[in-house]
């Protein structure tokens, strides 16, 4: 029966596809995006030496890609609004900062599972979208869910509309993802599990940033990335109706290897991008460290340094807590570090309290 957008996909075929993976054009494309991911996977694990290798350090550099995400499925917040956000109380924060905010907390999360258990499941995905999406979690378990397009209004699929089917799908799919692949097939495959993914439309919602967070996690869980620190939706959003259009090309004319090449291109462009943006960091890190050897050499420790590039605000009791200062001791070393311009103090909007910024790093950030 050929596809129909407006009628359940229950026969939407389990992976891999029947697809020639050592296609001519595949090949090339894959072995720019290996030498592209092999130089990020040094960047970051230079900067790991530099940081620690924590994923609480490293975590601001996901909120560039949390926000792009967010701006595919049109919840539109800023880079800078979510790093404020961060140091807001949750009742003041706006729907999409904590849309944005929940995200990074999804990324880290599965991040966290990869490294302890070397997998992902169901189970996994399953929590990963409950932080994404807490009062619309789980996974579907009622028939009526159609996509359409936002301008027609014209309906362009209609997922599987069973929980057995949906489940099904994912022990499928959860197979991929975790049995090794062959290095010339990584980022095919990565291409083929983010369709699978949206075709599959397990949840009520947060699909497309599920999806795409497991993009960066199939990396990290094949050993390709130390940690999932790829942009790839920074890509996606600039290339939002190509990135559609290929996408329903697969499911109405399983146009796999034009959907393969997009995203493997997209996978080459992001991680020269995330190396340019570990490289500016990297440099930001040094001037700031030279700076305080020189100034400030009574002040300086790694631990500092590793603050100031893990926190894009922060307030005095941060600072605190997190450097093992006293209050006092607080109080000093961040009027030091204003005045040898490490830092800048700024009255937070509406509050009786000022925060921190060091802007150095957020001026990277900002435009990331």
């Amino acid at each position: 029966m050929p596809f129909n957008p407006n009628l359940p996909y229950n026969d939407l075929p389990i992976i891999p596809p029947f697809v020639d993976l050592k296609n001519r054009n595949l090949l090339l494309t894959t072995i720019e995006a290996s030498d592209a991911i092999a130089q990020l996977k040094t960047m970051l694990t230079m900067s790991s030496r530099t940081i620690n290798n924590t994923m609480d350090l490293l975590s601001p550099l996901f909120v560039p890609e949390a926000v792009s995400s967010s701006g595919i499925e049109n919840i539109v917040t800023t880079n800078d609004s979510v790093y404020v956000a961060k140091i807001k109380e949750t009742r003041e924060l706006t729907p999409a900062e904590k849309e944005a905010l929940n995200y990074t907390v999804a990324l880290m999360e599965g991040a966290q599972r990869v490294f302890k258990k070397g997998f992902l499941n169901t189970n996994d995905y399953i929590t990963m979208q409950k932080i994404l999406e807490p009062n619309k979690s789980g996974i579907r378990n009622y028939p009526g869910t159609q996509l359409t397009n936002p301008i027609t209004k014209v309906v362009c699929y209609t997922p599987p509309d069973t929980e057995a089917r949906i489940r099904d799908l994912l022990s499928n799919f959860e197979k991929y993802f975790n049995e090794e692949a062959p290095t010339h097939e990584v980022f095919a495959r990565m291409a083929i599990l983010h369709y699978q993914f949206e075709a599959i439309h397990p949840f009520p919602d947060g699909n497309g940033r599920t999806g795409r967070m497991l993009m960066p996690l199939y990396l990290t869980q094949q050993g390709r990335l130390p940690v999932p620190m790829l942009f790839m939706s920074h890509y996606i959003l600039k290339h939002r109706d190509e990135y559609y259009k290929k996408l329903r090309a697969v499911t109405s004319n399983n146009e796999w290897h034009e959907w393969i090449m997009y995203i493997t291109k997209a996978t080459t462009s992001q991680a020269l991008y995330t190396c340019g943006i570990l490289e500016k960091i990297r440099k930001a890190i040094n001037g700031v460290k030279t700076t305080l050897r020189e100034e400030l050499p009574s002040v300086y420790s790694s631990e500092l340094v590793d603050f100031l590039f893990s926190h894009a605000y922060f307030t005095q009791k941060d600072f605190e807590i997190e450097v093992s200062v006293s209050l006092m001791t607080a109080r000093k070393y961040l009027q030091q570090l204003e005045n040898a311009k490490v830092v800048v103090k700024s009255k937070q909007t509406g509050k009786n309290r000022y925060i921190y910024i060091n802007p150095s790093y957020i001026n990277i950030l900002k435009q990331a």
